[in-house]
């Protein structure tokens, strides 16, 4: 059988930490799924522990393997030392350590969310809002292939399967009578507990959802809380994040890549600042319309009390329409379909 007639072997390199959270597995989740639909064979190859962090990792099926460093991982043994493509989503990565990855695979590609650092890739995706070619002009060789923009954030399949029905009901403007807090599975700094007793305290009859990861550090506070309260819902390792979503009138999240979640299904936002590569895409759904904004999780307790019980049903209409318009879901698959495509044009493939 021809090299081109074998399933590609893609090989995803991504972390998870207390510190950095599991943001970075999840949306190559989202995307090892759409390019397992296209006949891929993938592979995970993760620092230790991150499996811990990101059940959905484990349940996932896909094959995980040992990182002991940015560039120095283990591959499936079934693939002989050979990957046709590595994908790197890693803060912690350099260019030097994607020339390394290329001694093993002959297409590199590299999820970023700041054009602050050089690449040696084949293909860039970027998610940030108003993202340009320029922005990576010198930091990518010529001829990589750049996807950018929120409408190609790798998000799961289910956000744009729902996106008509969850527009649909914003549109009759339902007012704000439940709250949904996901602040990231790591909950840094145990973030979540403090969000839930402002809330409770500025709206006492709302129905809160709150999302949490295994070992978030608000759990057992919050689990506590939810036996003297009925409407305190704990959820914990998610599965299936658009159904939670859908069923908010309001969010308050981060701005990583479930601020783009929430955009897809028109849910408007309070996003908190979490870290500092968030701070773009915040700033940019505030200028929007899409989302109001807490700058750093310092300013919670000053701000978040004046924001909730201000925030009125034609407010939360209009900025559920002007979040729609920012984000529609299927950044997965064009990403997917776009690696695909690079393989498929190397050499290494084309020539057999």
């Amino acid at each position: 059988m021809s090299a081109a007639a074998l399933p590609a072997r893609i090989l995803i390199r991504a972390d998870a930490g207390p510190e950095l959270g599991g943001g970075h597995i999840m949306r190559c989740l989202a995307l090892a799924a759409s390019l397992k639909t296209h006949g891929a064979s993938i592979a995970f190859a993760c620092a230790p522990g991150s499996g811990d962090l990101v059940p959905a990792l484990s349940r996932s099926g896909f094959a995980v393997m040992t990182a002991r460093s940015a560039a120095d991982f283990d591959l499936p043994p079934a693939w002989n030392g050979r990957a046709d493509a590595i994908l790197v989503d890693l803060y912690a990565s350099t260019q030097a350590d994607e020339s390394r990855m290329r001694l093993i695979a002959p297409v590199i590609a590299v999820l970023e969310d700041l054009p602050d650092r050089p690449h040696d890739c084949d293909l860039l995706g970027d998610q940030g809002f108003d993202r340009q070619p320029s922005d990576y002009a010198d930091r990518v060789p010529p001829g990589t292939t750049l996807l950018l923009g929120a409408d190609m954030a790798p998000l799961r399949p289910d956000f744009a399967r729902l996106r008509t029905a969850s527009l649909a009901r914003r549109q009759a403007g339902p007012g704000l009578a439940r709250l949904m807090v996901s602040m990231g599975m790591t909950d840094v700094g145990g973030i979540s507990a403090q969000i839930v007793s402002l809330a409770r305290a500025s709206l006492p009859g709302i129905t809160i959802d709150v999302i949490l990861g295994p070992l978030a550090p608000s759990l057992p506070g919050l689990r506590h809380a939810a036996e003297n309260d009925p409407n305190l819902n704990i959820l914990v390792d998610v599965d299936r994040m658009a159904d939670c979503v859908i069923a908010a009138d309001l969010a308050i999240g981060a701005g990583g890549g479930s601020a783009l979640e929430r955009c897809v299904l028109g849910v408007p936002s309070i996003v908190v600042v979490l870290a500092e590569n968030q701070r773009p895409a915040a700033r940019a759904m505030a200028a929007a319309g899409a989302a109001l904004t807490i700058e750093t999780p310092a300013a919670l307790a000053d701000t978040l009390p004046g924001l909730l019980r201000q925030v009125s049903p034609r407010q939360l209409a209009d900025m559920s329409a002007r979040a729609a318009r920012l984000c529609d879901g299927r950044g997965a698959e064009r990403i997917a379909r776009a690696l695909l495509a690079r393989i498929s044009q190397h050499p290494s493939r084309a020539n057999g």
